[in-house]
């Protein structure tokens, strides 16, 4: 009965340790991230923009992230207003490493003007968040 009871003491430990720390873990860590219009041919961004021209028919989600274990996974959302517009699920292969994402229209119009925002997520929390806005210049 007591090996019971500290193996379930022990196994609520563990999970609550777990959820504090995401899924994962504590030493996972986006180093970067920005919002840019495109990426130049070293595939870094070019033209990183809290404000983005209308007109533009592509925006780029690059991040750089380290000490990710082995097959973790992460959520890519991208919103417009409060709507989300797309979610993307990744699992990343390396522990080290650096990734892009677009946001396009499927038939290649621009992008509406307005507030957008940028998430990328574990499990449990949210490890970056970027807003931007497409305006209508007169």
């Amino acid at each position: 009965m007591i090996i019971l009871a500290f193996a379930v003491v022990a196994l609520v430990l563990l999970s609550v340790a777990s959820l504090k720390t995401g899924l994962v873990g504590k030493t996972f860590r986006i180093d970067k991230s920005v919002v840019c219009v495109e990426l130049d041919r070293s595939r870094r961004p070019h033209k990183i923009r809290e404000t983005i021209q209308y007109g533009t028919r592509q925006v780029c989600l690059w991040f750089q992230y380290s000490d990710a274990p082995e097959g973790s996974h992460l959520e890519v959302s991208w919103y417009y207003g409060e709507d989300l517009v797309r979610s993307e699920p990744l699992k990343l292969m390396s522990k080290n490493g650096i990734r892009a994402f677009y946001l396009l229209r499927e038939d290649g119009t621009p992008l509406p003007q307005g507030k957008y925002r940028v998430t990328i997520s574990s499990p449990t929390k949210c490890l970056s968040e970027l807003n931007f806005e497409i305006i209508k210049k007169n």
